[in-house]
């Protein structure tokens, strides 16, 4: 293919120069030609004005208007007629022939015979007649009396000038004769001359056609080639890029498989290792959570992986916090150090000169983490530092950002494998540590996209600090930022929350949530099963949903405030999508402390965490609850509930529970259907509220309004069908 490709390429070439010499043929041969009809259009014209117009015609006018005027003349002298009219029509005669000398004269007739006296002394004489009698007929053209032997003198003069321009016609004629002849055998000759040059150039075109029709066939043939090879390119261009695709596709789809029981897996393992287990049991169980964990960062990191190799790294800029950003990063791998037996430590400036920068939040808590997970992993009863410094360079602000270990180090002829994919130190470090070696690719590849660099510095056995700086802009927290944020500036106590949740979406929404605040969750199925947890272990803060199967959030209530040895003022703060003042009422006579209305964001659940010591009993019953009003799109709403679950979750985990959404959508409604057909209300209501709640908590506001709607009227299968619509057309809209 590339052999055929260069041959191509070659004819190609070589056409384009033959072509460009022809076009130079071209253009000399058009040039000859215009030189030669400007020939013949000059011979012509001399031909046909100079020498038939010009000369012959005018003397023939000026010896005819002699003639006339001589004989009028001579009549009138005859027959004594020199009455004013006779007059008049002589001077008239006069001024004819007296125009036909200045037409002579303005047509160069003397040019034309410039070589020959003759006709200049006759020329001579004819003017010297007629111009010598002016006065005569300028006197006869003013009524003045004119001599008769005047006029008789004149008439003797015109006789004279009549035989003058006899003369000189008659030599005029033959002098055109002459030249008539002369002309026409150079007419001839041109004539010659320009067959001659018609052959050559007929034979001009013949070659250019012949050669010209050649180079059509090889450039044609050269073209057909490119065209097939430009066919199998795109062919081969769109096998690869299917075959992209389906990898991603089939690397998204195991992801979402291995990720979703892995993560039950995961949250069965922590269960039980909060349980009361034996001995011989408790260290199995921590193995499988640590090997869950591990496993569960491994596909993260691939699938990280595959984004970044298609280009698909999006930095989305905005205001942020840093020292808060930083503090809650820190947060988030501070279990993990424990375990380890290391110790974390943060050096960050008191006051920022810029404390609140215009970046990407999301992918710099990325790169931390994962520069903080490294660390971690690597150094055994040691210090992790995480520091962060600002800088000005070539008036550019930067943030730079360390994370020094006192790990095993790196052997500087190691450090050249950083930074590449599926690379590490050496094969015994993915044996004894495990990962995918995707981890600093990762971190160097957004890195980059920011615009920054990354480095590391390492000593074998003594430790290592990476470090990225990056470029950002000093901003401002928009004011109601400030305002909903006010409590996100307080370091947030660590809680241990017991979520009570019927629905898996709402579950891992909130759990997100909270994980990503630093909190530890426990999560109950139903009012029954958070009741039997809060019996036998302690928590600082309850959140209770309100309507499940086998126990409801109200009774649930109940009963946690009557279990023996547990503290009266535990918060149970309700979380529920009916903000009624009549269920204010009920929660708070049910003993709970708060309640919140659904779908819970990140920045309640960190207002609830923040002021968690302070809610009592008393607060929630002297408060006054003010329903939320929303008045953006349910697009704006959607946004604005994913850019907030992206940013605590991430892409590919919202992405997980928008399809895990639509799947138990699917479910509810079939469900619902069978409700209806049974004529149990209490069911549809359940199922209805259960849909509401779950669509409500991944922003898809026109579901759970249109939910809410068909729980307070007559639920019929024409509105389950419309319900059924809507989930369709959003799952098309927002999964596809």
């Amino acid at each position: 293919m590339k052999n055929r490709a260069r041959h191509s390429g070659d004819v190609i070439r070589k056409v384009s120069k033959l072509t460009a010499v022809l076009q130079l043929f071209s253009v000399g041969l058009l040039l000859g030609l215009a030189f030669l009809l400007a020939d013949i259009s000059n011979r012509y014209a001399t031909l046909q004005g100079g020498i038939r117009e010009n000369a012959l015609w005018s003397v023939y006018q000026l010896d005819r208007e002699t003639r006339r005027l001589h004989e009028l003349l001579h009549l009138s002298l005859a027959k004594n007629d020199l009455q004013l009219v006779t007059l008049k029509n002589i001077a008239t005669r006069y001024d004819i022939l007296y125009s036909r000398i200045s037409i002579l004269e303005k047509t160069n007739f003397e040019n034309q015979f410039a070589l020959d006296k003759a006709v200049d002394e006759k020329v001579a004489e004819i003017k010297q007649a007629v111009f010598g009698v002016v006065g005569t007929f300028d006197a006869i053209a003013a009524r003045k009396p004119v001599d008769e032997r005047i006029l008789t003198e004149i008439d003797a003069i015109l006789e004279k000038a009549a035989t003058k321009t006899e003369e000189l016609l008659l030599h005029t004629n033959n002098a055109i004769s002459v030249a008539r002849a002369e002309n026409r055998a150079e007419v001839l000759g041109m004539q010659i001359k320009t067959g001659l040059l018609i052959a050559l150039l007929v034979c001009c075109v013949l070659f250019l056609i012949i050669t010209l029709r050649r180079q059509l066939r090889s450039v044609k043939r050269a073209g057909l080639d490119l065209e097939d090879l430009t066919n199998k390119l795109v062919e081969s261009y769109q096998a690869a890029e299917a075959g992209n695709r389906a990898k991603s596709q089939f690397m998204a789809t195991i992801g979402h498989e291995i990720r979703t029981p892995l993560n039950a897996i995961l949250g069965t393992a922590e269960l039980l290792e909060l349980a009361p287990l034996p001995p011989e049991i408790l260290p199995g169980v921590q193995t499988i959570r640590r090997s869950g964990g591990a496993l569960l960062e491994i596909i993260n990191e691939i699938l990280d992986f595959a984004k970044i190799e298609h280009n698909r790294i999006e930095v989305d800029l905005r205001p942020v916090d840093i020292k808060s950003l930083v503090e809650s990063t820190l947060d988030m791998i501070r279990d993990r150090a424990l375990e380890h037996g290391n110790r974390i430590e943060l050096v960050v400036l008191d006051a920022f000169a810029a404390p609140v920068v215009e970046t990407d939040p999301t992918r710099l808590r990325q790169v931390m983490l994962n520069l903080l997970s490294n660390a971690v992993k690597f150094t055994k009863d040691g210090t992790v530092t995480l520091g962060v410094a600002e800088m000005v360079s070539a008036g550019t602000l930067r943030l730079r950002v360390e994370i020094r270990d006192t790990g095993i180090g790196i052997s500087q002829s190691s450090m050249d494998k950083l930074f590449r994919p599926f690379s590490q130190v050496d094969a015994s470090i993915s044996r004894e540590y495990g990962g995918t070696g995707l981890g600093l690719t990762i971190c160097k590849q957004i890195i980059d996209a920011m615009g920054g660099q990354i480095g590391v510095q390492s000593v074998v056995d003594e430790g290592s600090t990476f470090w990225f700086e990056i470029p950002v802009a000093k901003a401002s927290l928009p004011l109601e930022m400030e305002i909903k944020d006010n409590d996100a500036q307080l370091t947030l106590p660590r809680l241990k929350v017991l979520l009570i949740e019927d629905n898996l979406v709402n579950q891992q929404v909130a759990a997100g949530f909270l994980r990503h605040l630093g909190q530890h969750v426990s999560i109950a199925n139903d009012g029954l099963e958070g009741v039997q947890m809060a019996e036998t272990e302690d928590f600082n803060l309850v959140l209770m949903d309100m309507q499940m199967p086998r126990m409801d959030g109200i009774e649930a209530t109940r009963r946690m405030r009557v279990i023996p040895g547990k503290p009266a003022e535990l918060p149970i703060i309700a979380m529920t999508a009916n903000a009624s003042e009549d269920d204010r009422r009920l929660c708070v006579d049910a003993g709970m402390s708060d309640f919140q209305s659904k779908p819970v964001t990140m920045t309640q659940l960190r207002s609830i965490i923040a002021r968690t010591r302070k809610i009592t009993k008393e607060q929630a019953s002297s408060s006054d609850f003010t329903p939320e009003t929303v008045s953006t799109t349910d697009s704006d709403a959607f946004a604005a509930r994913r850019a907030e679950m992206v940013e605590a979750l991430g892409e590919d985990v919202f992405h997980e529970l928008l399809a895990s959404f639509f799947h138990d959508a699917a479910g509810v409604l079939a469900h619902l259907r069978g409700a209806l057909a049974e004529g149990d209300e209490e069911k549809s209501d359940h199922l209805l509220h259960t849909l509401k709640g779950a669509a409500a908590s991944v922003g898809l506001t026109e579901v759970a309004s249109k939910s809410q709607e068909f729980r307070t009227s007559v639920l019929t299968a024409g509105r389950i069908q419309d319900l059924e619509r809507i989930v369709k057309d959003n799952q098309k809209r927002y999964a596809a």
